[in-house]
């Protein structure tokens, strides 16, 4: 049987569920990140996986990679780092640059579509664990007093507010953490990532698709899974970013 998945969700799941329990090879994923900050992966305990998971509000997140350094056991916030990781495509009818959308965001002036901005997205991630102390807290409150009343963020150009569907309660308390990143993969080359220089009011670092092309082929005698991954990226050909297959 042959599974083919479309676009960025198509390959980011078979990438997901061909790492699938292999530790040691998630690290050397995550290590292929470029991170604008200080960040050593050393040696997790364990690693949770959440998919084109709902924030409410706060938009729904591509992929969430928390990364566990105790036994659930004993675990704190602290021992957690999470990894909030939004993916962008070229499509058949336009191309996506970087620049247009920082831009874009950089005007802080409503537009339509503005959500999907990449840099938006993961603002509004950033807005979710800068305030998760008081979010908790409100949550916790209303589960006492029951009066439905929610904690809003102020957010660019209208106020947020995490909901009140229980599984998307279950992902926001799993995100509690002492560090996290936001972080795009993107059709720009990676060439041209390492030009871009511009800066926004938060750290943000980027992954091409070519370089989690480069991955799969650099790891695929070891792990004979990432081949399905490989096989969507054939699939999907250049409207994941302008590639040049090989032969």
């Amino acid at each position: 049987m042959k599974i083919l998945g479309y676009s960025e969700r198509g390959i980011i799941n078979s990438l997901i569920f061909s790492i699938g329990e292999d530790k040691e090879l998630m690290g050397e994923f995550i290590n292929k990140i470029t991170l604008n900050e200080p960040f050593k992966l050393g040696k997790p305990d364990r690693y949770t996986v959440l998919l084109e998971q709902s924030f409410s509000d706060f938009g729904d997140a591509d992929l969430v990679i928390i990364i566990h350094y105790k036994d659930e056991k004993i675990e704190k916030a602290e021992d957690k780092i999470v990894l909030f990781i939004e993916g962008k495509v070229k499509t058949s009818g336009s191309n996506w640059i970087i620049k247009t959308q920082f831009d874009k965001y950089f005007q802080k002036k409503e537009y339509k579509g503005y959500s999907s901005n990449l840099f938006y997205q993961l603002y509004f991630k950033k807005q979710l664990i800068d305030n998760w102390p008081e979010i908790k807290k409100q949550i916790e409150k209303d589960k006492i007093d029951k009066k439905g009343e929610k904690l809003e963020i102020k957010s660019f150009f209208r106020n947020r507010k995490i909901g009140n569907n229980p599984i998307v309660e279950k992902a926001f308390n799993l995100i509690e953490c002492k560090e996290a990143y936001y972080i795009g993969i993107i059709p720009t080359l990676q060439e041209d990532i390492n030009k871009f220089n511009d800066k926004i009011d938060f750290e943000m670092s980027f992954l091409s698709w070519e370089k989690v092309e480069e991955f799969c082929e650099e790891n695929k005698s070891k792990h004979p899974s990432l081949e399905k991954v490989i096989e969507i990226f054939d699939y999907n050909d250049k409207q994941i970013y302008n590639r040049i297959k090989k032969d």
